[in-house]
């Protein structure tokens, strides 16, 4: 279970002069509304999949996207940052 990535190409490139930045953040399996309507059995399946076998929390996106925003990373731009407990790390 791998979220899509999007990487857009809205003319980031040319808005650097502005202190415009752009990057996606790539979430993996979390904890929300709807993962409370999966079966469970298919729930853990998904958890024991990930390597830090626990889903991710709205919180763990809002820290990243508050640092993205933040003076500390004004030269971070253009990346895709996942945050997706390590789903991406194991074989499908």
């Amino acid at each position: 279970m791998h979220a899509p990535t999007i990487q857009c190409d809205c003319g980031f490139l040319g808005l650097g002069d502005r202190n415009i930045r752009g990057n996606a953040i790539a979430t993996g399996p979390a904890d929300t509304e709807a993962t409370g309507q999966v079966p469970a059995e298919v729930l853990d399946h998904v958890v024991n999949g990930l390597a830090l076998k626990r889903l991710g929390e709205t919180v763990d996106v809002v820290n990243l996207a508050k640092v993205l925003a933040s003076d500390e990373a004004a030269r971070i731009t253009w990346q895709t940052f996942r945050v997706d407990g390590g789903d991406t790390l194991l074989p499908a």
